[in-house]
């Protein structure tokens, strides 16, 4: 997880900031992509709008996925990468 803080209560048309463990996290074309299948990186600070929101489950671990448009690229980025923008 990159931040024991991120945006549990968010819902649509709320604004996050991205707080990764790292500098950026990946703009995925769908919840939960692999290594390598992400649309773009987006760099740690960035404030996005919540324009849809989805829990997948895998195994018995449900996470929730936010999905937005960073420079005009719409996808999907992990609630884990996310904090309430401020």
């Amino acid at each position: 997880m990159a931040s024991d803080v991120y945006a549990i209560e968010v819902k649509l048309g709320d604004k996050v900031t991205i707080v990764p463990s790292g500098n950026e996290t990946k703009l995925c074309p769908y919840p939960d992509c692999r290594q390598g299948q992400h649309v773009t990186r987006i760099p740690k600070g960035t404030v996005l709008k919540v324009e849809g929101i989805m829990n997948v489950k895998t195994g018995n671990l449900a996470m929730k996925w936010l999905e937005t448009t960073y420079r005009e690229k719409r996808g999907w980025i992990s609630i884990y990468d996310t904090d309430q923008a401020k």
